[in-house]
């Protein structure tokens, strides 16, 4: 494969004029400039394609989305269309920090065997005020383990080898959620290695409206925890305590993706899932459901049970 850039900078937008203008301002000051930025439009209906508009920088490249999407069909439409060596991710609301690009681009170039560099990322709120500094764990075996219960990764940080990504056809099509979790598992099962950089490379905002945290699609995002917590299980080398835990978590999953079926609508699918998650360990099942209805009845409003 031939690459045009050394890396491309790949960024799926939906409605986000009120931070992108900040965000592409940050792009276009990094130290490192030799890249390219894919911005897929996904499907906005605010003045986001006014504001890419008024970019004159020609590494800029702009591709609609056929219609408005998922986060997962936009990034992966978003990845299919750049040409880079390296694949780096930036939301439109997050900020990156000035020479971001120039610190993972050295470190992948400095080891042929790392597939991703990640970094730590300070969480700000909506006008950019500090929330708290973010440093996922450094080691592979902190990482492994990490991932049976959660991501701590953010994808706004990553940086990807094309090559590796491609060993695995990419973000999974399975996942509208969760594909950039999934890239993670399938390139560390492949063999390649993941560094997390010790320092902040960005700042990651907070705020209701985005893709990560709005409470639709219940069913959908519920589904893509199940099945990667269970893609995660399988990764080599994960300590015996990481891999309890990430068992039970596995069931939560599951009643999770029970009550969202059953919130749906899909009672007989529900409830083939809460029996699913009754076989695998009885015992938790019953007291995290018990917790959940004490909870529908305002008891433990302020208290965080272990279960949860």
């Amino acid at each position: 494969m031939t690459f045009l850039y050394k890396t491309s900078v790949i960024m799926t937008v939906y409605n986000g004029e009120k931070f992108l203008q900040e965000t592409l301002d940050s792009v276009w000051a990094q130290t490192f400039t030799d890249f390219e930025l894919v911005v897929v439009n996904n499907g906005s209906t605010d003045d986001t394609q006014a504001i890419l508009d008024g970019s004159d920088d020609p590494r800029l490249r702009v591709v609609q989305a056929p219609k408005h999407g998922t986060f997962g069909e936009g990034i992966r439409l978003a990845y299919q269309n750049a040409k880079g060596q390296y694949i780096a991710v930036q939301d439109a609301d997050d900020v990156p920090l000035i020479d971001r690009f120039e610190k993972q681009v050295a470190a992948l170039d400095a080891d042929s065997s790392l597939g991703i560099v990640c970094g730590g990322f300070e969480e700000v709120d909506v006008n950019g005020h500090h929330l708290s500094l973010m440093h996922p764990p450094s080691t592979h075996q902190e990482l492994i383990d990490t991932f049976q219960n959660t991501n701590p990764l953010a994808h706004s940080t990553y940086m990807y080898r094309r090559v590796a990504a491609d060993q695995v056809q990419g973000y999974p099509v399975e996942y509208a959620y969760g594909p950039d979790f999934g890239l993670v598992i399938r390139m560390l099962k492949k063999g390649w290695k993941i560094k997390v950089l010790d320092d902040v490379v960005l700042k990651q905002r907070i705020h209701g409206g985005q893709a990560s945290v709005v409470a639709q699609f219940n069913v959908m995002r519920s589904h893509d925890a199940l099945y990667l917590y269970g893609e995660a299980v399988k990764l080599d080398g994960v300590s015996p305590l990481a891999r309890r835990l990430g068992a039970r978590n596995l069931v939560k999953c599951r009643l999770l993706y029970a009550m969202a079926l059953m919130a749906d609508g899909r009672m007989l699918d529900g409830s083939w899932q809460m029996f699913l998650g009754l076989l695998r360990n009885p015992l938790y099942t019953m007291v995290y459901l018990g917790y959940r209805f004490c909870r529908s009845l305002g008891l433990f409003k302020d208290v965080r049970a272990v279960v949860s």
